[in-house]
């Protein structure tokens, strides 16, 4: 049964060999098509025009997929601005010019190194809340736990370094609390 299946099927499929032969297959006659004749083997794609005129369903125009665009402000992005305001408040607290020993609270270097260890702070508390699931899942050899010991420390040294000011020790911390903050932050790019 099936070697008669296969007879009939190939005698049926046998037009392809008569490609370049004039044809009235029902396949034509039935669609209406008219046949390339050009010599060719048959090219479905040939048969672009109908005996009564142009197709009337032509595809429709693929449009563009519309751009992705994500949010100005999103949980990630608040945290990675955070990060990089304490580290640039802290360079900018360094490069300020110090107060005299009799004023500390005078100029800029105060607000500047208390600026820093609130933004480091907050970057790692946001940290924590949008990241949890990331960090403590890999060992302590994952960027993303390497990234979060390393802010920590920076931020902890930012810390230090407004608690232990006017003392000549708090530069120490403050210059390490920015290595550390930008160890941290290079971890993620």
């Amino acid at each position: 049964m099936k070697y008669c299946m296969f007879a009939v099927l190939a005698l049926f499929c046998s037009n392809i060999a008569m490609a370049e032969d004039t044809t009235t297959l029902p396949a034509y006659t039935a669609l209406n098509l008219d046949y390339p004749d050009s010599g060719r083997y048959m090219q479905l794609s040939a048969a672009t025009k109908s005996k009564t005129g142009e197709f009337t369903k032509m595809p429709a125009d693929i449009k563009d997929k519309p751009v992705f665009k994500e949010d100005w402000l999103t949980a990630n992005k608040m945290h990675k601005y955070l990060g990089i305001g304490s580290l640039s408040l802290a360079l900018l607290a360094a490069i300020a010019p110090k107060p005299p020993k009799d004023k500390p609270d005078d100029g800029n270097h105060k607000a500047l190194a208390e600026g820093a260890a609130v933004l480091g702070g907050a970057a790692v508390a946001t940290g924590l809340m949008f990241h949890y699931d990331d960090i403590f899942d890999y060992g302590a050899s994952d960027p993303d736990n390497l990234h979060a010991t390393y802010a920590t420390l920076g931020a902890i040294g930012f810390a230090m370094a407004v608690s232990d000011a006017p003392a000549a020790q708090h530069v120490g911390y403050g210059v390490l609390g920015a290595v550390l903050m930008g160890i941290g932050i290079k971890y993620t790019w």
